[in-house]
């Protein structure tokens, strides 16, 4: 079986890049190399298949090299070509990535799962009157990678929200999720398979002289790190069936991220569902000590899970190996 796996420049920081290019680093082929590396390791044929422009090249790379499955898509585009041309692939599909952060808290304050309350700006002009609890928290509807996140985000006063919605919309070029701002602790919960769902040990993130994730903590892995995260055991049981509740009632597949506040009320709000979720193991420097590709959260908790970077990306991949049933296709041409 051939597993190609994408990788497409940019892909974690293009949404950051309109604000500080300055400040951003392209980990898109390292992050890919990872997880090549670690199929390999784990007794996969793997090859790596950069995303083109023209979708059709990209279709003709992967006849060329005769893949079964892909790993790593990326974004909606990828999902829709894979959806379009008939290839398997791992990760939530089409039902859930395009759905908005907007949307998808709709779905699960629906299913009577604990989320903030929000509203969503079109403009700075054009703000819906403001019915929440102070303090808020504004981001960009369709944000990725903490992309326009910083401590202005957090608004005290309405004074100060028309000029972080227009940050958001203008340079963004996307709506503004206005939601109040929880005060607690930032936890996030990965999950791997479908079928049979692991909830991976919980990772909370601590901020190094900062109120929230920013972009800049993020992706230099600036963050102070506990995994696993030290809650009760009534805690820890209260908030992984929240988050997998989440996960099944969004339809994520083979794997996702669940970032949630653990509030003061002992109440985990689910902030966003990450279906791209980072999964690299560790962080790798350059030879000037600059960061090539930053740690991911999800790598963090599968080695908290006691597993190494094979055994992790190979259950993600086996989960889609799975959903597609493509093992019976394998062994029924082997025997035919």
């Amino acid at each position: 079986m051939k597993v190609g796996v994408f990788w497409r420049k940019f892909r974690n920081v293009e949404q950051q890049m309109r604000l500080t290019p300055d400040k951003v680093y392209d980990d898109a082929y390292e992050e890919a190399y990872h997880h090549y590396s670690a199929l390999k390791l784990a007794g996969y044929d793997a090859c790596l298949i950069e995303w083109q422009r023209d979708p059709r090249k990209t279709f003709e790379i992967i006849k060329k090299e005769k893949v079964d499955i892909v790993f790593n898509a990326s974004s909606l585009k990828e999902v829709t070509f894979l959806e379009t041309f008939g290839i398997p692939y791992v990760g939530s599909g089409i039902d859930l990535v395009p759905l908005n952060k907007a949307q998808r808290k709709e779905i699960v304050a629906y299913n009577k799962l604990p989320t903030p309350k929000f509203v969503v700006a079109n403009n700075e002009k054009d703000i819906p009157e403001i019915n929440l609890r102070y303090p808020l928290f504004v981001k960009p509807i369709n944000g990725r990678g903490s992309a326009g996140i910083n401590e202005e985000n957090i608004i005290y006063k309405y004074e100060d929200l028309p000029k972080v919605v227009r940050k958001i919309t203008k340079h963004l070029g996307q709506k503004a999720l206005i939601e109040e701002f929880i005060e607690g602790r930032e936890i996030t919960v990965g999950i791997i398979g479908y079928k049979n769902p692991v909830v991976l040990p919980i990772v909370e993130i601590e901020y190094n002289s900062a109120k929230t994730n920013t972009f800049e903590h993020k992706m230099y892995d600036r963050e102070i790190i506990h995994c696993p995260a030290n809650f009760s055991e009534e805690e820890e049981k209260y908030i992984k069936d929240v988050a997998l509740k989440i996960y099944r009632v969004l339809n994520a597949k083979d794997y996702a991220r669940i970032d949630m506040i653990f509030g003061k009320d002992g109440v985990p709000y689910f902030l966003e569902i990450n279906t791209f979720a980072g999964l690299t193991t560790d962080s790798e420097k350059d030879e000037d000590g600059k960061i090539k590709v930053h740690h991911g959260y999800m790598g963090y908790a599968a080695k908290a899970y006691g597993m190494d970077k094979a055994e992790f990306i190979g259950s993600i991949l086996e989960s889609g190996i799975e959903r597609y049933g493509l093992r019976e296709m394998d062994t029924k041409k082997l025997t035919s």
